[in-house]
């Protein structure tokens, strides 16, 4: 008998954050063990939920097979009860650590974030995750702990915040320095963290600290960074000295920012009419702009189905025709004594093309076409001439600037020529010489004598367009380096570093706000608190970086007059016209177009593109979008083959077609490129999934713990697009709502999940996420409104729906929703709506009327939502077969297809029935397929359900077998209520199927 199934249980406390230890009892037997501590990590941080043995396998023997891994992680679970106790683990599969027998400080402080109890749960954090611990030959460990270590010190920073900003509105000051002054342990120079002090020790009356503290900033910067201090901090001791501070109220934010809006312009609502195919060939420069706007005039009088279809269509395979107006910028020769300026090898090319904006002079090619395609010709030798004219023939240059840097005892020479694509022309320009850290300057001088060599342009009429600051440059060149590999979190510090360095750095705030990639906006709020999303999968992220995207934007824009033409309709896409407030997917994707067509040869346009056609081009009814977001990422791919993020969309765009074949040739050429990246993990689980891949499946979810929330989030829709793998969005939606750190954020997860059990066939659990949503009083109507939708269109319980009107109703009637802010009012009238809707729907014209009574007296207070003022009427007109029935679904129709509003699905499916009941059952199933797409998920189910009714009675069997078996997909596993209607749905299949045979 084991001795250790004779000894009474101990408890063990094991310590993670800082160190990894494991004491009490006979854990000294166990603490020299890292294989069995590794075992024990994991499982403290899954908590009571506990971790699968497939799980532990896959993060503790990845690549063992069959019952390899299973007779290890035996082994490994024998050892660990030998020396701990027989009780240490409860449960089988999953295993789970008891905490009767081992604490741990991981599990204190997930558990303190679920209660909101942010003191215990910094007091807690000691250290970074795992700190010093390793394994050998462990590389998924690796992975799983430094995933687990970043995720752990952001939620730790974030509570710091939080209590910092709540000690504030307080006016506690003394305590907010504490808090702040742990933020600062985290990052010593971020401007941010530094500045955030500064105001905390001046609200608490010590400006001398607050002064004490920026000379110690000042010297860490000077000293980590050979950089100056952020303008923010300079202008901020300034003003301390000068006496012009005054403490923020309570109400405010410690560092408000003021975003300026822009100037009045006229904004298309239609999409235009660009060039065919969206090519790369380089075309001259464009016209002036009153030919321009009579060429807009023209295009615009076609018809938008040509429109769309000229724009998509397919690429020519042939080189482009060079052209007079274009030039190659290459990588520069280096020679130095050491390694100081041998970033401006390729940093040369990117410094230099934006001054090349064809404003003055030629244009440059794309710096990012530029270097990929020259590193795929050179093969990592030494480039020639010749090399540089088979680049220049493959992207249609006509000119090739080849240039050398010489550094030399603290000064840099700048040599280069341009030279002839098709032979025989080549010119020497003048060399320029100046200190080695004027890099910036320098090549300013350098350029202007390439254009007055050209376009005999005086040096004065050149913009600037790049940092005076050469370690802003070294990190806008290290963020452009990991923005081509995909790393978007560290292209995103490095981007935000630069402008920290140098906040008038254009370039750098620019792609700050691309890499931050915050399309197609959406705002959700918590009283006074809002909070920005994408609603693009992948580009969700935290409050951090949609503070990073604002900065981006704002200071682009204060900028814009650095940034070029090719540059403006990239940022005029970003920023949409109503800044802050979210654009429409129209004019989102009209702006995006305009900047393909400006710079062709930019790779991230054409990205965003396919991702915009990808993830909104059904809902906003173009024809055959999947297949013109495939051409875009096909597109954006050959023009960078370095850049990854193109290979995701096509990942997605072949999962979400159910293409198979498409899929594995896709993620495979990925994970060659890119076998341990940020989103290496979703393209593994997709192709795992896809090819029903059992073994690659177990690997990713023995650390689907560890996944990041973008990783997470990514799945929990694929899943649902596709129909595959829907247990593992089961589990995304889960984990999501675990990660979430506060109210708002919990709400979202929440709300998520309750959208993902509707689609299941789970209306009892949809219900359960609803109130707990409702728990956290994130709005006063939130339940009521969702309840409500669900019932009406998404299988929702119709008990608690009508519970929710009805209480609804007698707030209406008490007249206790009071006076409101026009963003209340916007936020009640879909509530509103909701209820004027449900009672038509049951026959109760009567109790329909106060609400539709009060939309109308409100309409014009909220033209954001003035669609859900439409929405009732629209129904009872199309019903009564009143005159003016068709006007009210013509205007609710077009007001969707530009991408409108709030809750769109269901707008859609109201428009549906209006059409259904005025007769028009094709215009119906027209507006039900364009709402399949919406992001996230919602009511696809039933939009699925609803496009194969409406298609079978249309005689279209095809289509609607495709529709049933997509709506099966998701219904897989649904309560017993819905399991009848699955069923029948079934059957129905199996019916159409016979009637097509025969």
């Amino acid at each position: 008998m084991a001795q250790s199934s004779l000894l009474p249980a101990r408890n063990y406390r094991l310590e993670t954050f800082g160190k990894v230890s494991l004491t009490g009892g006979s854990a000294g037997s166990l603490s020299h063990q890292r294989r069995r501590l590794a075992l024990l990590t994991p499982l403290a941080a899954a908590g009571k939920r506990g971790l699968s043995r497939d799980q532990l396998i896959g993060i503790l023997w990845p690549e063992a097979m069959g019952d390899t891994g299973r007779h290890s992680l035996e082994q490994l679970l024998h050892a660990v009860r030998r020396a701990l106790g027989e009780s240490v683990f409860t449960g089988t599969n999953p295993l789970v650590l008891n905490a009767g027998v081992i604490s741990s400080d991981v599990n204190d402080f997930n558990r303190a974030l679920a209660d909101s109890s942010l003191r215990v749960a910094v007091d807690v954090y000691a250290g970074p995750f795992l700190e010093g611990f390793y394994l050998d030959q462990a590389a998924e460990f690796e992975r799983w702990a430094a995933t687990e270590r970043s995720r752990l010190e952001t939620r730790y920073c974030e509570a710091l915040s939080r209590l910092a900003s709540e000690a504030e509105s307080n006016r506690s000051f003394e305590e907010a320095i504490g808090w702040r002054r742990k933020l600062v342990e985290t990052d010593p120079v971020s401007s941010r963290h530094a500045l955030g002090l500064m105001r905390a020790l001046v609200a608490a009356g010590d400006q001398t600290a607050a002064l004490q503290h920026s000379r110690i900033y000042e010297a860490l910067v000077r000293q980590e960074l050979d950089s100056s201090p952020d303008p923010t901090i300079t202008d901020y001791v300034a003003s301390l000295r000068a006496g012009t501070v005054e403490v923020a109220r309570p109400s405010q934010p410690i560092a408000p920012v003021h975003v300026p809006q822009p100037p009045p312009e006229n904004v298309r609502q239609s999409l235009p009419a660009p060039m065919a195919s969206v090519p790369t060939t380089p075309r001259p420069h464009a016209p002036p702009a009153s030919n321009q706007r009579r060429a807009w005039a023209m295009g615009l009088a076609l018809a938008t189905t040509v429109v769309i279809a000229v724009i998509f269509a397919a690429r020519r395979n042939n080189e482009p025709a060079l052209d007079e107006n274009r030039i190659l910028v290459v990588p520069f020769r280096i020679a130095a004594a050491d390694s100081s300026v041998a970033y401006l090898a390729e940093g040369a090319v990117d410094l230099i093309v934006p001054m090349l904006n064809g404003e003055a002079g030629p244009s440059a090619i794309d710096s990012r076409s530029a270097i990929s395609t020259w590193n795929r010709i050179t093969r990592g030798r030494e480039g020639t001439i010749d090399d540089g004219r088979a680049v220049a023939r493959e992207l249609g240059a006509s000119l090739i600037l080849s240039g050398s840097a010489v550094e030399s005892n603290g000064q840099l020479q700048i040599t280069g020529s341009l030279i002839s694509t098709a032979g025989g022309s080549s010119r020497a320009l003048p060399s320029v010489t100046g200190r080695a850290d004027s890099v910036d300057a320098l090549l300013r001088r350098f350029v202007a004598q390439l254009l007055a060599r050209q376009s005999n342009v005086a040096e004065g009429s050149i913009d600037a367009v790049t940092s005076q600051s050469l370690p802003a440059i070294k990190a806008y060149l290290s963020g452009r380096a990991a923005y081509r590999r995909a790393d978007e979190s560290v292209a995103i510090e490095r981007f935000a570093r630069a402008l920290e360095i140098d906040s008038t750095f254009a370039l750098a705030a620019l792609d700050l706000a691309v890499s931050t990639g915050k399309l197609l906006r959406t705002e959700i709020c918590r009283n006074e608190s809002c909070r920005v999303y994408s609603i693009v999968p992948g580009m969700v992220s935290m409050q951090r970086d949609q503070d990073l995207f604002d900065r981006g934007v704002r200071l682009a824009w204060e900028s814009r007059a650095s940034l070029g033409r090719r540059d403006l309709p990239l940022l005029d896409a970003l920023r949409g016209a109503t800044y802050p407030r979210e654009s429409s997917a129209r004019e989102t994707l009209t702006n995006i177009i305009r900047a393909v067509r400006e710079a062709p040869d930019r790779p991230e346009t054409q990205y965003l593109m396919g991702i915009l056609l990808l993830y909104q081009g059904d809902a906003l009814g173009l024809t055959g979008s999947r297949a013109d977001a495939i051409s875009a990422f096909r597109a954006a791919a050959r023009l960078d083959s370095s850049y990854l993020a193109p290979l995701v969309g096509l990942v997605d765009a072949a999962a979400f077609g159910n293409d198979t074949a498409g899929v594995r040739t896709a993620a495979i050429l990925y994970l060659s490129r890119d076998a341990s990246g940020p989103t290496s993990d979703y393209v593994r689980w997709v192709l795992a999934s896809a090819t029903n891949d059992i073994a690659g499946l177990r690997a990713i979810r023995g650390r689907f713990r560890s996944l990041s929330n973008l990783t997470l989030d990514h799945i929990y829709l694929t899943a649902q697009m596709s129909g595959v793998g829907l247990d593992d969005a089961d589990s995304a939606a889960v984990l999501l709502i675990e990660h979430a750190i506060d109210p708002l954020e919990r709400s979202i997860a929440l709300r998520r999940a309750q959208l993902l059990a509707l689609n299941r066939g789970r209306p009892a659990e949809a219900t359960r996420m609803l109130r707990r949503v409702d728990e956290l009083r994130v709005s006063g109507y939130t339940f009521a409104q969702f309840a409500i939708a669900a019932a009406l269109y998404g299988d929702g319980e119709h008990r608690v729906a009508d519970s929710a009107a009805r209480a609804l109703g007698l707030a209406l009637a008490r007249d206790t929703i009071g006076e409101l802010k026009p963003d209340g009012i916007r936020r009640i009238s879909v509530a509103m709506s909701l209820h004027s809707l449900w009672y038509l729907a049951n026959g109760d014209s009567t109790r329909a009327r106060p609400a539709t009574a009060w939309l109308k007296r409100h309409s014009g207070t909220q033209p954001r939502n003035r669609i859900f003022v439409l929405l009732p009427e629209m129904l009872m007109a199309s019903r009564q077969r009143r005159l003016d029935a068709a006007q009210l679904r013509a205007s609710v129709d077009s007001t969707l297809e530009a991408g409108c509003c709030e809750l769109p699905d269901f707008v859609s499916l109201v428009l549906a029935q209006a059409y259904e009941d005025a007769g028009d059952n094709a215009a119906a199933l027209r507006v039900i397929r364009r709402g399949r797409s919406y992001w996230p998920p919602r009511s696809l189910s039933t939009h699925l359900r609803e496009e194969g009714r409406l298609a079978t009675g249309l005689g279209m069997n095809r289509e609607a077998i495709e529709a049933y078996t997509r709506y099966i997909a998701l219904r897989s596993a649904p309560e017993a209520s819905r399991r009848g209607e699955r069923d029948a749905i079934r059957q129905e299949v199996v019916r159409l199927r016979a009637m097509r045979k025969n």
